[in-house]
């Protein structure tokens, strides 16, 4: 091994591992089956949480959820935490991010330690509506305007120095709904349905709130629609991953450096009357894939033993001072109930609240905007913060959010107070969270 060989780390969005996987245990789609065939194979992996903040801060801490602390109603990685990159930078390397979710940056401080860092979520033309209140699944980009960003980005960033130590951290937001398909995949994925059933079913590709609010189960054929739909994001983002595996960098970590893909969570799509994430820890939600191609692989490994996101971290470490037989070496030191929670599955979160005056929102999802001069700031909460700047300033093309973090902070608290007054049920859901075995 070179002794700062090249890491790519890549993140892909609510991407379930059953869908990647064929009856037989091999990858149906098309990179992911090239890609294996010459990397480790985690058959058993799972996130320590069901969305995206948490899942990342273990991916960069190698911290459980309640060590990190970047929990429901936390969402904010302090900075007395290492990370991945900060541990990278300190040795030379080159630190570079790129994401495509809005909750993974300067809005929870996971972009910390990144000497360079880009935000490709923001479509310009939804936030030109000003409309007062926007999630963010209402203004992010789909896969292929993501594609061209990110490709803008690698060729600005990525020299033709291939001898320099370098780290890539790219999340791709992918599969996560809402799904927004290409044509091409539509037409492969998606097959006729009556017009009632693709009405339900973009109501609840749009917001899936709507799906809980009614209290009703899914027909069959709206459930099909729905995995067509995701099936779809799939292809796309197998299209992605495959053009940005041309590229001369992405060929030279392939041979002599370290590729690591994985998931943050899964996603549910029906099954046990579920569709988005949050809500469970059902198997669709928490198994994901992890693949590692370590310098010079030239056959697949598969382990079966059970590993989570916070595992990766301390493994490369160990690489990276010498210890080349970890991987091989691998063995999971779960605690039984941890394991054994796997095996009975428990809902979280589901429910009902009433309606919110300010908000117009009938599920316990609220929303808050303040807007001061140019800078206007969403706080999105159920008990667990969403916090971003979607500044009115066009010119703002990375939305980055002020690095006083008192600026920050009283922001926050102005959004928390709004909300206090307006919903008296004060659970803390980081601890109903911890009393259910959040690992």
């Amino acid at each position: 091994m070179p002794p700062h060989p090249p890491i790519l780390l890549i993140s892909l969005d609510a991407t379930r591992y059953d869908y990647l996987i064929d009856f037989d245990q091999t990858y149906r789609w098309p990179f992911f089956r090239q890609f294996v065939n010459q990397a480790h194979h985690f058959a058993h992996a799972y996130t320590p949480s069901p969305w995206t903040p948490p899942a990342h801060a273990s991916l960069f801490t190698g911290l459980a959820p309640w060590e990190h602390g970047v929990v429901e109603g936390q969402l904010w990685l302090e900075n007395q935490h290492l990370t991945l990159a900060g541990f990278l930078g300190e040795r030379d390397y080159r630190t570079i991010g790129i994401s495509s979710n809005p909750l993974l940056g300067p809005v929870t401080n996971l972009n910390k330690d990144f000497q360079s860092f880009y935000e490709v979520w923001k479509n310009p033309e939804r936030l030109q509506q000003g409309a007062q209140f926007l999630r963010f699944d209402d203004i992010i980009l789909n896969s292929s305007q993501v594609q061209t960003k990110v490709l803008e980005i690698l060729a600005s960033e990525l020299d033709e120095n291939l001898e320099r130590p370098t780290f890539l951290f790219l999340q791709l937001i992918g599969p996560h709904n809402p799904f927004q398909p290409s044509q091409g995949a539509l037409e492969k994925f998606v097959g006729f349905y009556p017009d009632t059933v693709w009405e339900q079913v973009i109501r609840y590709n749009q917001d899936w709130r709507n799906y809980y609010a009614e209290g009703r189960n899914m027909t069959t054929q709206e459930q099909s629609l729905l995995l067509g739909l995701y099936q779809a994001e799939l292809d796309d983002l197998n299209s992605m991953l495959a053009t940005l595996f041309t590229l001369p960098w992405f060929q030279h970590v392939m041979e002599v450096g370290h590729v690591i893909i994985t998931a943050d969570h899964g996603e549910m799509l029906g099954e046990h009357n579920h569709i988005h994430h949050l809500f469970n820890l059902y198997e669709p939600l928490i198994h994901v894939p992890l693949l590692w191609r370590i310098p010079h692989q030239g056959k697949m490994i598969i382990h079966d033993e059970f590993i989570q996101h916070q595992h990766i971290f301390p493994l490369l470490q160990q690489m990276l001072i010498g210890e080349q037989d970890v991987l091989d070496e691998w063995q999971s030191n779960a605690p039984e109930q941890v394991v054994a929670q796997l095996l009975e599955p428990v809902e979280i979160l589901q429910g009902l609240d009433k309606l919110n005056p300010h908000t117009g929102d009938i599920f316990r999802h609220h929303q808050i905007a303040i807007q001061d001069n140019m800078e206007k700031t969403i706080w999105h909460s159920n008990g667990q913060h969403e916090f971003f700047d979607i500044s009115i300033d066009q010119g703002e093309n990375s939305n980055l959010f002020p690095t006083d973090a008192g600026h920050f902070r009283k922001k926050l608290e102005e959004c928390e107070a709004i909300f206090a007054a307006n919903h008296p049920n004060q659970t803390r859901v980081n601890e109903l969270m911890w009393k259910l075995g959040y690992f």
